[in-house]
């Protein structure tokens, strides 16, 4: 499953993932995405960085907006 980087940038925003994470490991994020890292990876990177969010939570919501199933 793959999820553009429009989207998560979109999802980023809405769920105020990513608050405690700087410009640089924002950027890696989206860099990791482009590679084509799993929605598990992509999850655990977002939970690292967010307060307030379980991974698990986090992992649902990637994979309910996914691009392609």
């Amino acid at each position: 499953m793959k999820i553009s980087t429009d989207k998560l940038y979109y999802l980023c925003n809405k769920y105020q993932w990513f608050t405690n994470g700087d410009n640089k490991q924002y950027r890696k994020l989206f860099e990791r995405n482009k590679q084509g890292a799993s929605l598990e990876t992509l999850a655990t990177i977002i939970w690292i960085c967010s307060d307030d969010y379980d991974e698990q939570l986090i992992l649902n919501i990637l994979k309910r907006e996914t691009d392609i199933q």
